[in-house]
């Protein structure tokens, strides 16, 4: 009976401790929300997703013409995951302040929903207290505690990748072809808040099936029930009549791949707007770039590719090296800086002494953050090479679906963009691999010093 009772407290006491910290993760997300102000919300990326909510919820059609000008005419140049959830509300409360107030609220409720579901997603492999003490540190990360204060798609869409993640695991432990259907349909609806999940469920599937983790009835599910929500989407993209004048979700990975391949982009596109005019050539070569690889693609790569050629070790560096550690980096560039995309007004970790503290303490660990998590994919594909694909080992699937993702979000966004904006929807899961490779250090010292001690221990004296 005293067993059975210390079990159940041991489970009442993770139970707790989940619920703690989500609600930590909520307290910290909403009183921001509450305290900070973001000068002119509606603006840049946001002016776009506002405009296609607005002409869904008064024109039913997706399209980022504004409000009072030409003929509202339907695109694709937007993914319609974020729009569709601001109209989901607009359509409710209208497109004021009350409604403004109602969006950040909720993205609030997702970021902190996103801790738990990291958290549940690292049981599997870690020890209660880490994954407690991890689930601390994503609930508090400055980057993570600011984004649900603008408009913009990255909480639902780390929202979404987590909740992802997490029901995959389940419908694989389950052997389950419902619960796989509705991880395949949430990878769908991330992909449709962010194009480069796109191919990210078959690639899962094809992890699913290359190392026997499930049936093949599984993993084939995983890839149809993936495919469905964006073939929708492509279906519809397909009816709309097309535009030269108008750009397309294709034309807006072509622009990223050209400003991407640019070191010196993000200095020029802040130093243009206060009238530097080397910045302004700079950021006119890219735009000339752009629009011969959009016209004419073979010239426009040739010419990417001589760019390249004249100066191949800069180049290797910038993709290697820079690019990468943009991504996983502190300051956002095409945006504010710092934790802050838009202006922002009155943030607690400015006008607080121990936000502050802790924003300056989590900006001075965020290298060491990100070496750590590197080690912990290494670890993680480390332990998968060893494990025979044929074994009935199959525990280190939760690890190996999360390093699969930070790995591949990390190749897409080198390829294309990279800045530590687009790194935020993964910032939680970047800690959970962290804390595993610090896990994994911590045991082998324990290992190494009690080895030590015995091997100090005269023979029978240790009996």
């Amino acid at each position: 009976m005293e067993k059975l009772f210390s079990a159940g407290g041991r489970v009442w006491g993770w139970r707790l401790s989940l619920v703690g910290v989500a609600l930590l993760a909520f307290i910290v997300r909403w009183y921001y929300v509450g305290a900070a102000v973001v000068d002119h919300p509606v603006r840049g990326d946001a002016v776009q997703y506002y405009t296609y909510a607005w002409n869904l919820v008064h024109h039913g059609v997706f399209s980022k013409v504004m409000p009072g000008g030409a003929a509202v005419v339907p695109d694709d140049y937007r993914d319609p995951g974020y729009p569709l959830f601001l109209a989901l509300w607009m359509k409710w409360l209208g497109g004021g302040s009350i409604w403004y107030a109602v969006v950040l609220m909720v993205q609030a409720m997702l970021g902190a929903l996103t801790v738990l579901f990291a958290m549940l997603l690292g049981r599997h492999w870690l020890p209660k207290p880490w994954i407690v003490s991890a689930g601390v540190m994503m609930a508090m990360w400055p980057h993570s505690v600011t984004i649900p204060d603008f408009l913009l798609t990255e909480t639902l869409f780390g929202f979404f990748c987590t909740l992802a993640l997490l029901v995959c695991v389940r419908a694989w432990k389950m052997r389950s072809a419902g619960w796989m259907v509705l991880a395949g349909l949430i990878f769908g609806a991330a992909s449709l808040t962010n194009a480069v999940l796109l191919p990210f469920g078959l690639l899962v599937a094809l992890v699913l099936a290359w190392r026997s983790y499930a049936p093949r009835r599984l993993w084939a599910i995983l890839a149809l029930a993936t495919l469905l929500l964006p073939g929708l989407w492509f279906v519809r993209n397909a009816t709309i009549p097309t535009q030269k004048t108008t750009a397309s979700s294709t034309d807006r990975a072509l622009q990223n791949l050209v400003q991407g391949s640019w070191p010196a982009y993000h200095a020029a596109y802040r130093a243009s707007y206060d009238g530097d005019v080397h910045a302004k050539k700079i950021m006119a070569s890219i735009d000339g770039e752009y629009e011969l690889l959009r016209s004419v693609p073979k010239k426009g790569l040739t010419a990417i590719v001589g760019r390249l050629e004249e100066h191949p070790w800069r180049y290797l560096a910038w993709y290697v090296f820079e690019k990468p550690r943009l991504l996983w980096g502190w300051s956002i560039r095409v945006g504010q800086g710092d934790v802050y995309v838009y202006p922002t007004l009155h943030s607690p970790f400015e006008t607080q002494p121990v936000w502050h503290a802790w924003k300056l303490f989590c900006k001075g660990l965020n290298p060491l953050l990100a070496l750590a998590a590197l080690a912990g994919l290494l670890v993680v594909f480390a332990r998968e090479w060893k494990r025979q694909s044929d074994s009935s080992d199959t525990e280190n699937l939760p690890a190996l679906a999360i390093a699969v993702l930070l790995a591949y979000v990390t190749v897409v966004y080198v390829m294309l963009q990279a800045e530590p904006r687009y790194s935020i929807p993964f910032r939680a899961l970047e800690v959970l691999v962290a804390w595993s490779a610090l896990h994994v250090l911590v045991q082998w010292v324990r290992a190494h010093r009690y080895l030590s001690w015995k091997r100090g221990i005269p023979d029978g004296e240790g009996v």
